[in-house]
């Protein structure tokens, strides 16, 4: 991978070193190739356990990117003020007062299942399900 940009990468994130048949596609093998000179200590994966896995290893992680969606405020103003409050009520159950707020303005992401848990609870209270997000953002899933 020849852009990869290494501040992306999140605090903790295991690195591995190991040449198994998957360490072209894996972030962990990506992160590691990659890690700054100035970089001293990182969280790395031990190799022997790589080795073990032979092509299907539990800590690969994929480098293909996940559409993340960012913000619903604009359909919030949409909505009528019936609507709006038990929307508000619904996703505060489903992800907590914090997350809801951050989502809502865009400053927490908005992984693919809890985009449909949006779009689900405006179809319930008949309000459109499409365009109901400001943006999207294309990211990693560092797991």
């Amino acid at each position: 991978m020849e852009n990869f940009d290494y501040s992306v990468v999140p605090r903790g994130f295991g690195h591995c070193m190991a040449s198994c048949p998957q360490a072209a596609t894996c972030l962990r093998h990506i992160a590691y190739e990659h890690l700054p000179a100035d970089k001293a200590f990182v969280w790395m994966l031990v190799p022997h356990m790589a080795g073990q896995a032979q092509g299907k290893c539990k800590y690969y992680c994929p480098n293909t990117k996940v559409r993340y969606a960012k913000g619903f405020a604009r359909i919030i103003d949409e909505l009528s003020v019936k609507q709006a409050a038990a929307f508000r009520e619904r996703m505060i159950g489903k992800m907590g007062r914090k997350n809801y707020y951050a989502s809502r303005k865009g400053d927490r992401l908005l992984p693919p299942a809890e985009q449909k848990q949006v779009r689900s609870v405006l179809r319930s209270l008949g309000a459109p399900d499409e365009n109901c997000f400001d943006g999207y953002t294309d990211c990693f899933v560092w797991e």
